[in-house]
């Protein structure tokens, strides 16, 4: 039939999160869909949402540890009855004999993503009843809001940072990886995963400084900023070197074209040095 991937809306494996977000279902199902999905060979990417401005603490420790989670992503079990699959997903020796080692991470479509306070949605509403959205943005289709947790709300806006310096290489590649078929497709989604793998040290860097200041004291904010940035500034330094070397491995898998239009591209982004947003107009500023 052509399918190359389905995308699923998985949103969190956290199960306060999934409740206010009203998404019917628990981690635990999330877990088993995943891994039923992966063992069936059914070529799978998933959507989450990292930060949300309810978000407390500990569903953002929460969130990476589900993000990191080894027991998820499946070898396909061609010789197996479905309901053989269905029934072994849910046994932790059975998962722990199938599983591929890969973090969940490595499958979700972008990292780092944060919930936005679109007009009208349920999720807006509940900001709206603690006090957290501002005025309407109709050019974008959102509310302003602000976070509960000021800490994450000062992450979630280094990560949209992060998203945006990489996002022009990450949709080359993505967009590379859409028209290529074989080798030199599985190269270049390794080169994403690459990507992928450094959001998600980030996220653990976010995580363990935000520890270390106090949320009664918003007066901190500008020194957590400047810790975040700096640790950013470190991935991405680390990033600009491997990424240089994966380049260079794809691009031997490529025909002429799509290397010089990868090659272009990755110098653009290896000489970035700032964190401009894309989008100026931040929707959930902390």
């Amino acid at each position: 039939l052509g399918l190359r991937r389905m995308l699923f809306g998985v949103e969190s494996g956290v199960d306060s999160i999934l409740a206010r977000f009203n998404k019917e279902t628990s981690a635990r199902q999330n877990a088993w869909a995943i891994r039923t999905l992966s063992a069936l060979g059914v070529p799978t990417r998933y959507t989450y949402i990292t930060f949300d401005p309810l978000m407390s603490l500990d569903e953002l420790k929460a969130t990476y540890v589900f993000q990191g989670r080894t027991d998820l992503l499946l070898h396909l079990q061609p010789g197996l009855d479905v309901r053989e699959i269905v029934r072994g997903v849910r046994e932790e020796a059975w998962v722990a004999a199938h599983t591929t080692g890969r973090p969940l991470h490595t499958a979700i479509s972008y990292m780092l993503v944060s919930m936005e306070c679109l007009i009208g949605a349920a999720y807006t509403r509940q900001a709206t009843a603690a006090g957290l959205t501002g005025r309407p943005e109709p050019l974008m289709g959102r509310v302003a809001c602000r976070y509960r947790d000021w800490r994450i709300g000062t992450a979630s806006g280094w990560a949209q940072r992060w998203v945006d310096r990489h996002f022009a290489l990450d949709y080359t590649l993505k967009s590379l990886e859409k028209v290529l078929d074989g080798a030199p497709r599985h190269a270049v989604r390794q080169a994403r995963v690459v990507l992928k793998d450094a959001a998600y040290q980030v996220l653990g860097d976010m995580v363990r400084v935000i520890e270390e200041h106090d949320l009664a004291r918003p007066e901190q904010e500008a020194e957590l900023s400047a810790r975040i940035r700096a640790a950013l500034e470190e991935r991405a330094r680390l990033l600009r070197r491997q990424m240089a070397a994966t380049v260079d491995e794809v691009s031997h898998q490529l025909g002429a074209g799509h290397a010089a239009t990868l090659a272009r591209e990755h110098e653009r982004w290896a000489t970035a040095t700032g964190w401009e947003l894309i989008n100026a107009g931040e929707s959930c500023a902390p």
